[in-house]
């Protein structure tokens, strides 16, 4: 067999870099943008768990004795501008109070977000994160 001379060795390194290249690529890319999906998500679920907080706070100092006493509608209109950047029909907020509203009882809020996935040839299509938080009335 004869010796390959240097010229077409480089063509044939050059061919494979090629092809090595098309079969890399797509599943970077795929995975870059898996990892910037996944990071919406989870910024979705920090900024529930920040507003589920702000909307006990809220709720711990307007019980019923206080002079503007709060409610579950009040809560959610105060809870839903904090969520930066959440679908906003996608968005629930539940108020529970334990037993009721005066001070010395409970209240919780949960906020809940549905993300719509866009990662190809995932089988997830919606993402539900959510935040809880738990509060004793003062006022």
């Amino acid at each position: 067999m004869p010796p390959v001379s240097a010229a077409k060795r480089r063509a044939r390194q050059r061919g494979s870099a090629m092809i090595e290249f098309a079969l890399v690529v797509p599943i970077f890319i795929l995975l870059m943008f898996a990892c910037v999906q996944f990071s919406f998500i989870f910024f979705g679920y920090c900024n529930a768990a920040f507003a589920a907080q702000a909307g006990v706070r809220y709720a711990i100092v307007h019980g019923a004795n206080s002079s503007s006493p709060c409610t579950a509608t009040s809560i959610a209109n105060l809870v839903t501008p904090l969520l930066w950047g959440a679908p906003k029909n996608s968005v629930t907020v539940t108020t529970t109070w334990s037993p009721d509203t005066s001070a010395g009882s409970t209240v919780t809020v949960q906020v809940s977000i549905s993300y719509k996935t866009m990662i190809p040839f995932s089988t997830l299509s919606t993402v539900p994160v959510g935040g809880s938080a738990q509060g004793t009335i003062l006022y």
